[in-house]
């Protein structure tokens, strides 16, 4: 695996591993109160955090491949940064200035999952040798 590849997957395993650990503080020590919106933005955030690390496990470990996996791994990674982040600032300090980058991160996950696509495509088009 590449210095870039490796990079991609040390920050996956930490998307992964801080999902974790912030799912468990929420439902043991945040007193995040079920069916509130507070709740709701905490789950979502933990359940993308936690999706988009496995997916950018899976791109690093295929970083090789071309430019739409690496453009991927850029976007998932300031993707869930932003999305993510943005939905834990909701939570816990409610509308910021700086929780307003929300929709970007989204656009970011989008694109990531975009980029993988094409990279799917080229691949299913590409000649048989």
């Amino acid at each position: 695996m590449s210095r870039g590849a490796n990079q991609y997957l040390i920050l996956a395993a930490f998307y992964g591993l801080t999902a974790v650990i912030l799912g468990a503080l929420g439902q043991h020590a945040f007193g995040l109160e079920s069916g509130t919106q507070s709740y709701v933005l905490f789950q979502h955030a933990f359940f993308y955090q936690l999706i988009h690390a496995l997916l950018l496990i899976w791109v690093a470990s295929q970083l090789h491949s071309g430019f739409w996996l690496q453009a991927a791994a850029v976007a998932l990674s300031l993707g869930v940064l932003l999305f993510c982040g943005g939905l834990y600032l909701l939570v816990f300090w409610g509308k910021t200035p700086l929780s307003l980058v929300t929709p970007f991160g989204g656009s970011l996950l989008i694109l990531g999952w975009l980029n993988v696509v094409i990279h799917g495509f080229q691949q299913l088009l590409k000649p048989k040798k």
